[in-house]
């Protein structure tokens, strides 16, 4: 599975307001997640978000979508 920094995305699909100045972060990079030992995780992806405006940053953790439904979300 090939993993790459995401482009900031202008879609309001899925707002995710800033903690520190409460402007919409966006997407800007997917990775695999890393498991405490430093492996990095089969089924687990680091989304990283932006604030637009002050530049705060959070990193989620996600299972992402399988099968049929991955390719389905990306043709929305």
């Amino acid at each position: 599975m090939r993993y790459r920094d995401a482009a900031p995305s202008g879609l309001p699909s899925f707002l995710l307001p800033c903690s520190h100045c409460g402007h919409r972060m966006v997407i800007t990079g997917v990775a695999p997640a890393r498991l405490a030992s430093g492996v990095a995780s089969n089924d687990l992806e680091d989304v990283t978000h932006s604030c637009v405006r002050c530049g705060t940053t959070l990193t989620r953790t996600i299972r992402p979508l399988l099968g049929g439904a991955r390719e389905i979300a990306r043709r929305v």
